[in-house]
């Protein structure tokens, strides 16, 4: 993933404390568009200068053409205060060979997923199995993303209880692999607005923790209980219904 970093010199006698608040909005309305990546970046004032260090997608995911009138009037507004303009550049990757996220001509079908550690995108490509950046889509809901945010957000969430163990594991678990869950019909309510929205089909992993393998590999389809395994595994799922739209995988622990 790139490294942004996004600053602004201070050139009037406005409080450089209120700026820094302005550029959190800023990076909010960045994340809710789909342009960066994660929840925290790293912000900090050092002599006139606020710089944030927000993770993207793509090299240009912060670029003019992608934002939306959240972005632009927040960029208009500390600009305005500041006396001065924003600068964007790409300072670094996480990892050396990071080559960026799906350059699929057209996905054969999307795929909603998400979990504790990530902060790629939650829209994967079912071609390449790489992150698409929620800004490649149609605008999901007032010029941006948010609805498709809040559900990851949720879902990290209930993937953090169940890992910790001790308390609401197995409401979170259940949350995560039970298709009649408020997180699973969340879930599945955003994938139909993404299908309807780009006309490619658009799946949602559904969690699996079951220890016996044995009475996984022949299990039915949750939703319709029709066949669903996969004669080949695809990447790291095993099961797909292409009438229900849901993908899992024999054991999210095997």
């Amino acid at each position: 993933m790139f490294i942004q970093e996004v600053s602004v010199e201070v050139n009037s006698e406005y409080s450089k404390d209120e700026l820094y608040q302005e550029f959190n909005l800023l990076m909010e309305f960045y994340r809710g568009n789909g342009q960066s990546q994660g929840r925290i970046e790293s912000q900090y004032i050092y002599g006139n200068k606020i710089t944030a260090l927000p993770f993207t997608l793509e090299k240009n995911s912060l670029a003019k053409e992608k934002n939306n009138i959240y972005v632009n009037k927040r960029i208009e507004k500390i600009q305005t205060l500041s006396n001065s303009v924003i600068s964007i550049k790409t300072v670094g990757k996480t990892i050396e060979d990071y080559n960026g996220c799906c350059k699929c001509e057209k996905s054969e079908f999307y795929l909603l997923i998400t979990n504790l550690v990530s902060i790629d995108s939650p829209v994967t490509c079912g071609n390449c199995n790489k992150s698409i950046p929620l800004y490649r889509l149609p605008k999901y809901y007032d010029f941006g993303y948010m609805p498709i945010l809040r559900w990851e957000t949720n879902y990290q969430s209930c993937d953090r209880l169940q890992m910790n163990c001790e308390v609401g594991e197995r409401w979170a678990l259940n949350q995560m692999q039970e298709i009649n869950s408020q997180l699973s019909k969340q879930g599945i309510k955003i994938t139909k607005k993404i299908e309807e929205l780009t006309n490619i089909p658009t799946f949602y992993f559904l969690y699996n923790y079951r220890k016996q393998e044995k009475d996984n590999i022949n299990r039915n389809c949750p939703n319709c209980n029709e066949k669903w395994s996969l004669k080949e595994r695809k990447f790291f799922y095993d099961f797909k219904c292409d009438d229900c739209r849901i993908i899992s995988t024999i054991s999210s622990n095997s």
